[in-house]
């Protein structure tokens, strides 16, 4: 069976790793490389940067309605796509393969469809999460379900260790289907429209800390936004950055958004029902860094108001 894989991020990576294990992976479909930084080398996609590691074809595209891109992969007569974290594929793709096109997508479906389903499960304060594959259809996320397997969110994940978490499930799970697709042993289950919720792309507002938001909205927005981009609140005309915090519930703070403890690694801001003490942070210019750090080039940040 031949399979050309599209991927991007890191959390696809664990599945075309397991795949090229499997099966026969003939090409892998990822953006183009881009200029990063203030020395504007190129930068590749995780992706491609394993693909080349395991001497897999690579095929860099921007535009998936490209013609020499198109008959590229009809030359190539693969029987499936697999796809983890990329782009929609148009409808003219999906006809190349002769057995379809399989999604990996980090909700148990049909919860949770679109584009930040993590993001969204920490933010909504659940418990468990999971993972789904499923058959890809023109409309986003609508396919038919072949597997699903739940995972537990911990009180200490955040968006970072989530991830890591459902991508290695998840690469397990794409082999199983694969597996049982691919030989007649599953039966792709509809999803029902009744139980359909919607985890839309993240608005560079929600990063934004309101510091009259309850304690626990305020913890689940740093955790659903940490390792990246980080949630924010503002100190002196600049954003500071919070990646790390421990929530102390009980007193009901009348002034929320006050700095009113400096411990030797963290600072403690007040918050209604409660308190945040802050252990990791970024201030606007610098470097991600401990709040020991932090405090030390700053001074005077007892009794600051953020925001």
């Amino acid at each position: 069976m031949k399979i050309i894989f599209f991927g991007n991020t890191e959390f696809s990576n664990p599945t075309l790793e397991k795949c090229n294990a499997s099966f026969d992976i003939v090409s892998v479909v990822t953006n183009p490389s881009k200029k990063m930084g203030r020395g504007r080398h190129f930068s590749d996609t995780p992706v491609k940067v394993l693909a080349n590691k395991l001497k897999i074809d690579v095929i860099q595209v921007e535009n998936l309605e490209n013609k020499d891109f198109i008959q590229k992969l009809e030359d190539l007569k693969p029987d499936l796509f697999i796809v983890v974290a990329y782009k929609i594929l148009p409808k003219l793709l999906l006809s190349i393969p002769t057995m379809g096109a399989i999604n990996l997508h980090s909700s148990l479906l049909p919860k949770y469809r679109g584009a930040a389903p993590i993001q969204r499960s920490i933010l909504n304060h659940d418990k468990i999460t999971g993972i789904s594959t499923f058959l890809i259809e023109p409309k986003v996320d609508t396919g038919k379900i072949l597997m699903q397997k739940e995972c537990e969110i911990l009180d200490n994940d955040n968006y970072g260790s989530l991830s890591l978490k459902l991508s290695n499930i998840g690469a397990q799970l794409i082999v199983e289907s694969i597996e049982k697709y691919s030989s007649g042993n599953i039966s792709p289950i509809i999803q029902d429209e009744k139980l359909v919720t919607l985890a839309p792309k993240i608005k560079k507002e929600e990063y934004l800390i309101d510091w009259n938001q309850d304690l626990t909205t305020i913890d689940a927005q740093i955790k659903a936004f940490s390792p990246h981009p980080g949630a924010y609140t503002m100190i002196d005309g600049k954003r500071l950055k919070i990646f790390e915090a421990k929530m102390t519930r009980g007193i009901n703070y009348k002034e929320v958004g006050k700095i009113i403890n400096l411990s030797k690694t963290y600072f403690e801001i007040t918050c209604l029902s409660g308190s945040l003490k802050v252990y990791e942070v970024q201030i606007e210019g610098k470097k991600r860094m401990s709040s020991e750090d932090f405090m030390i080039g700053m001074s005077n940040l007892k009794n600051v108001i953020l925001g």
